[in-house]
C-alpha cells in the first residue's frame, strides 16, 4: 500500500509548530500563516490550521512529525513545505534564532536542505 501524506495538513502542522516556537503565538503570525498557506499551498485549510495551534501541546515536535513524513511526502512536496515555512518565518522581516532553529530541524527532518531566509 503506497501512503502519501496530506501535504497541506502536513505544512499547516509544521506551520502551527513554528508559530509557537517562541513561545507566544500572535494575530499576525497566524493571519500570515493562514494567507501564506492559501496562496502556496491549494487545499490548504486554515481551520485546520487553527485547530493544529489550539492543540500545539498535543502535537508531535515539528523534528518529528517532519521525520515521519519523510517517507510519505515527495521531494516537490517536501520543498513547498519548506518554501512556506521560510516564507512564514520571513514574514516579520525578522527570523529570530528559534525560528531558524526549527526551519532546520525541519529541513533535517525532511532530508532537504533549508531555503534561504531574508533577515
Amino acid at each position: 500500500m503506497d501512503l502519501q501524506a496530506d501535504l497541506p495538513t502536513v505544512a499547516a502542522a509544521l506551520a502551527a509548530s513554528l508559530v509557537a516556537a517562541d513561545g507566544v503565538i500572535e494575530e499576525r503570525e497566524k493571519k500570515v500563516a493562514n494567507d501564506l498557506g492559501s496562496e502556496m499551498l491549494p487545499g490548504f485549510n486554515t481551520l485546520i490550521f487553527e485547530t493544529l495551534l489550539d492543540g500545539i501541546d498535543e502535537l508531535p515536535s515539528a523534528v518529528q512529525l517532519a521525520s515521519t513524513m519523510k517517507g510519505l511526502l515527495s521531494d516537490d512536496d517536501k520543498h513547498k513545505i519548506m518554501e512556506y515555512l521560510a516564507a512564514l518565518a520571513s514574514a516579520d522581516d525578522r527570523v529570530v534564532d528559534v525560528e531558524k532553529q526549527e526551519l532546520q530541524a525541519v529541513a533535517r527532518g525532511l532530508g532537504v536542505e533549508m531555503p534561504p531566509v531574508s533577515a
